[in-house]
């Protein structure tokens, strides 16, 4: 097998894995999804200890890039619990539309037309995934993806300010501090924790496997790909998230939350082809950190 060849094989590996993240989700319902955030991150850290040897963020840039990523992966298993996973981890990718938008109108550097029809194409489907549902719980599941694709942006453009530090460090503590503040308010909250066995074990296979195994296969698979490469091979993730969901759940979101869902993938196809600005402007490869 050829580097590259390897390389892409390694990338599909984390992309396949980072989708199981509904399934696992949908699986363990009577746990709630704040407590699902804090185990996750938590049994993550177990193979982000590697971390511990390597240069640690200064506190001034550590902190928002926790309170950021914790307010992420929170949000984003709130928006699958409570509506559909389909809707819950598309929403998620909004993140590169917020990106652009951050740097036309405070960095000032101009559109290209590929940027500006991936941004007008992500407004087209967040309008399909609202008018996708109605109740309650539809609702509280599109104000948590949406404020998941915020905070995903703004993680975003925070790392640029971290690409000195290794990134094993920094996952490492964003995912403790993750575990820390979500334990730590579900406990507040008394939200139901796993009971059994059996659902403690399928946390620990979701923070050990599903998110650091994961990473460790991305950042394998990205050292030898092109990041356009990366970015259309890890869109794997938010497809394959729903087939698994209905696969074992039966979940099927509606038509128009489908649509949405097929714009955002048009407009991630749109930006990943885009010609490449300065560092500052562009998106990380979608999937780079959270799914």
């Amino acid at each position: 097998m050829s580097a590259r060849t390897s390389a892409r094989f390694h990338l599909i590996l984390a992309a396949v894995l980072w989708s199981t993240s509904g399934v696992i989700l949908k699986s363990v319902p009577s746990v709630h999804w704040i407590a699902i955030a804090g185990l996750r991150s938590l049994f993550a850290c177990l193979l982000f200890l590697p971390g511990l040897a390597l240069p640690r963020p200064p506190a001034r840039v550590l902190v928002p890039v926790v309170l950021l990523y914790s307010v992420l992966v929170t949000s984003l298993m709130g928006s699958m619990q409570l509506g559909t996973a389909a809707q819950g981890i598309w929403l998620q990718y909004i993140a590169p539309t917020l990106v652009a938008l951050w740097v036309w109108l405070v960095q000032r550097q101009r559109p290209r037309p590929s940027e500006v029809a991936a941004v007008l194409l992500t407004v087209v489907a967040v309008g399909f995934i609202v008018a996708g549902g109605s109740g309650p719980q539809h609702e509280q599941s599109l104000i948590l993806g949406i404020i998941s694709g915020i905070a995903f942006g703004a993680f975003i453009l925070v790392l640029k300010a971290l690409s000195p530090i290794p990134p094993a460090s920094v996952h490492l503590w964003a995912n403790a501090g993750t575990a820390a503040i979500a334990l730590s308010a579900a406990a507040a909250l008394h939200v139901p924790f796993p009971r059994t066995a059996p659902d403690l074990g399928l946390l620990a296979l979701m923070g050990v496997g599903q998110l650091a195994l994961a990473y460790h296969f991305f950042m394998r698979g990205l050292a030898r790909t092109r990041a356009v490469e990366a970015s259309i091979i890890v869109l794997l993730e938010p497809i394959l998230n729903p087939v698994w969901v209905y696969l074992v759940v039966r979940e099927v979101p509606t038509p128009r939350v489908i649509v949405g869902c097929a714009l955002i993938g048009v407009a991630l196809v749109a930006f990943a082809l885009a010609p490449a600005r300065e560092p500052a402007a562009r998106a990380a490869p979608a999937g780079d950190e959270t799914g």
